[in-house]
């Protein structure tokens, strides 16, 4: 069974996968700002070390995970749909594309 992107070129490919990793990268930025709050009310004596260190164990088990499991692939279709989402949201930015790949990603 031939996959649809199977025909895709190399570089297609290549573009996409790296679109993705520096959107996984931005989107883990963002909830490490969250919890980079919680750091700032430990500094401030509003939680304890215990209090925080929970925190810090549920964010683990959390976004990134998520994050981790939706990024760690190499199948292109999958990717696409995440950046054709960020795209939407505005999380990446048209100009970060080459028209090949913002070609591919219009049947998202």
């Amino acid at each position: 069974m031939h996959r649809r992107t199977d025909n895709l070129p190399k570089a297609l490919k290549r573009e996409i996968r790296d679109l993705g990793g520096v959107l996984h990268e931005r989107l883990l930025a963002a909830e490490l700002g969250k919890l980079e709050v919680e750091f700032a009310r430990w500094r401030a004596g509003e939680l304890d070390a215990i209090e925080l260190s929970t925190l810090i164990h549920k964010f683990h088990e959390g976004p990134p995970r998520k994050l981790w499991l939706q990024f760690n692939t190499n199948d292109v279709r999958e990717l696409g749909w995440s950046l054709s989402k960020a795209l939407a949201e505005g999380t990446m930015r048209v100009e970060e594309f080459s028209e090949e790949a913002l070609a591919f990603l219009a049947g998202k």
